[in-house]
């Protein structure tokens, strides 16, 4: 996942994992991975860790999507995720989110959601469930692995116990790109900013598909449980969307 790749990213460099880091990635991954606190590496470093140096090329094929009219935002450890009671999530109960509209806006907030609740800073009481119930795909048990693996990294780091959440997911989610849709698949960018170990702006693109399951959306698990090919180093916010009503 996002959050969760670029993590990698800083233990790689720096040769130790902080408890305080976006995971996903969001995005999602969101959602999902670490961008806070990522060094200004080079790009051989960067492409070393996994994380794409070259910043994503706008598609031109991708769109806007009329988000409902009653989009609103709400906290989820740290980063504001939008929520409506038309596109959903309409069900967050135990810190899952689930019950997503049949339609683009539904995709997109769905993989928005889904990333970020398969964060390890969340804690497997929220990160169990999610890749549980809403992660789907040949890949799902190396990310369930994978996911369990760099909570417990975190909490030994941090010091924490069992099942108790680590840290902030502390980032903005800037935007987003409609590569395509199809009422049984959709494929996402997310676009996420934190900011580096300098404070700098640091944007960065995450690749979510989604699939529909007969009943919700789901996140299809990304090749071997691992976003590290699914994310790169934006530029620029040119050619993502904000998440805006009625757009």
């Amino acid at each position: 996942m996002t959050y969760d790749v670029i993590d990698r990213a800083r233990r790689r460099t720096r040769r130790w994992v902080t408890a305080v880091t976006l995971a996903a990635a969001t995005a999602t991954a969101l959602g999902v991975a670490a961008v806070a606190g990522l060094r200004d590496e080079p790009n051989a470093a960067a492409q070393q860790a996994g994380v794409t140096a070259a910043a994503p090329v706008p598609d031109p094929a991708a769109r806007a999507v009329a988000l409902p009219a009653d989009l609103r935002w709400t906290p989820v450890a740290g980063i504001s995720l939008p929520v409506s009671g038309q596109a959903g999530p309409l069900d967050t109960g135990g810190g899952a989110a689930r019950r997503f509209s049949h339609d683009e806006a539904g995709a997109l907030l769905a993989a928005v959601h889904i990333t970020v609740r398969c964060a390890p800073q969340l804690g497997p009481g929220v990160f169990d469930q999610t890749l549980q119930t809403q992660v789907v795909g040949a890949d799902a048990p190396a990310m369930r692995s994978k996911v369990g693996q760099d909570y417990d990294h975190l909490r030994a780091n941090a010091n924490v116990p069992y099942g108790q959440p680590v840290g902030r997911l502390e980032a903005v989610l800037r935007g987003y790109q409609l590569t395509s849709y199809s009422p049984q698949a959709a494929l996402v960018q997310l676009l996420t900013e934190a900011r580096d170990a300098q404070g700098n702006p640091l944007l960065v693109a995450t690749t979510v598909q989604v699939r529909w399951t007969g009943t919700d959306w789901a996140l299809l698990a990304p090749a071997g449980g691992d976003f590290s090919a699914a994310v790169s180093r934006a530029g620029s916010p040119d050619g993502f969307h904000p998440f805006i009503p009625g757009r």
